[in-house]
């Protein structure tokens, strides 16, 4: 098996089966947090970690990847690629080369014999603060009075859910906790989970400071009870943040609701002071709400200092397909182009090729790869209700886009 031919030369191959296994709160497992959420592997309150890791759906896929077949649990990935954005797949690919030796031991039907969380991603809790208009009750406990509004009925799922109440869980990862080199912590909102700070505790006091701590928070809170994550981060030795801010002010809001935009920028401000030395990004999800406003929010954020040019890593949503850029209609996509083209000359003239060129011109290259305004009624049916709920006006906060209702 040629490795660095599968690592960088391959469209389908991925290290994430090998290294991973991907937990929500309700227990269901996958592959990694990029993969289909419609294909489940298995349910932590009834098989154990290891039953998942070398069930029929994980050998499968191994296998798949091996013999460079695709998988459609993968489809984000290799859609995301095609328009040269980075993603996970890739990037698992290039820091978790040291684990090639358990992809040659790999048997033939797909085993691997020893269940490996080198990377780990477990969404412990449900609980959040936020209700952002393309989220939903499975990963927001506040999303659950709307739904239940919304549609009449109470989400199938509990308001609270955390996999921590899984006494077995915690008992299997336990030991596994010692192998982590990289852990991403995401939500719900991680910043506000008791069993964030219960695991970050015993990484310090089994003097595990070198562990890589990945954060996707929405930034409202840099307390708990009485901790600090200003603290924690300051502990450890490679900590990269990562704030889920897909615009300012109102329109910031009226995404993700439950935002304070004044709030936000004051944590900010706090975290260059306190935190001077730990990275900080935005991670705007990219959608038909945000897209044309993105660039503003990003010139504004480096001309105040707030953001280092570079420090933006795009995510564009693919789902739900309503809010998808590509709902734009053809003939209305122009003044868009023309804005990023702009943006993109004004990167390039003050601080030349990077991440934030690259991410933007993906974004372009997105919107030109489908044509999904068939899904504009449906973009309307989500939101209208929506903003009667919330007495709200998407249309108002976001003017660009009265072209629907015409």
């Amino acid at each position: 098996m040629k490795k660095y031919s599968k690592l960088y030369n391959s469209k389908v191959f991925c290290m994430m089966p090998w290294v991973h296994t991907h937990i929500w709160p309700n227990g269901n497992a996958f592959p990694c947090c990029m993969s289909d959420s419609d294909i489940v592997y298995g349910n932590l309150n009834d098989n154990s970690l290891e039953e998942i890791w070398n069930n029929k759906k994980y050998k499968k896929l191994r296998k798949n990847m091996l013999n460079e077949k695709e998988s459609p649990e993968c489809t984000r990935c290799y859609e995301m690629e095609k328009s040269n954005i980075w993603t996970l797949r890739k990037n698992t690919n290039k820091y978790y080369i040291s684990h090639w030796d358990r992809v040659e031991t790999t048997q033939d039907d797909g085993t691997v014999e020893e269940v490996n969380m080198g990377y780990m991603d477990i969404r412990v809790s449900n609980i959040c603060n936020f209700r952002c208009r393309t989220c939903g009750p499975e990963l927001s406990s506040a999303w659950y009075e709307d739904h239940s509004k919304l549609y009449g009925q109470p989400p199938e799922n509990p308001k609270m859910m955390n996999i921590a109440n899984n006494e077995k869980f915690w008992n299997d990862l336990q030991p596994l906790l010692l192998t982590v080199e990289e852990a991403c912590w995401a939500g719900g909102e991680p910043i506000i989970t008791e069993e964030h700070y219960k695991i970050l505790d015993f990484w310090i006091e089994n003097k595990m400071k070198d562990v890589r701590l990945r954060y996707t928070t929405n930034f409202s809170n840099l307390y708990f009870k009485k901790k600090s994550i200003l603290d924690y981060w300051n502990s450890f030795n490679d900590v990269r943040i990562a704030a889920s801010l897909d615009a300012m002010g109102d329109r910031g809001e009226l995404i993700r609701a439950g935002m304070e935009w004044d709030v936000i920028e004051e944590n900010r401000k706090q975290m260059i002071k306190e935190c001077p030395d730990v990275y900080f990004e935005i991670t705007p999800t990219v959608s038909i709400m945000n897209v044309h406003h993105l660039p503003d929010f990003h010139r504004e954020w480096v001309d105040r200092g707030l953001l280092e040019p570079n420090n933006i890593r795009v995510n564009i949503l693919t789902y739900p397909d309503y809010y998808r850029i590509q709902i734009i209609p053809k003939e209305e996509r122009k003044k868009f182009i023309d804005k990023y083209n702009e943006h993109i000359k004004w990167i390039d003239d003050n601080f030349g090729k990077g991440v934030a060129k690259d991410g933007f011109m993906s974004i372009l290259n997105f919107l030109e790869q489908k044509n999904y305004e068939n899904l504009i009624p449906d973009f309307i049916n989500r939101n209208t209700p929506l903003d009667e709920l919330r007495g709200e006006s998407l249309f108002e906060v976001c003017p660009e886009l009265e072209f629907f209702n015409g």
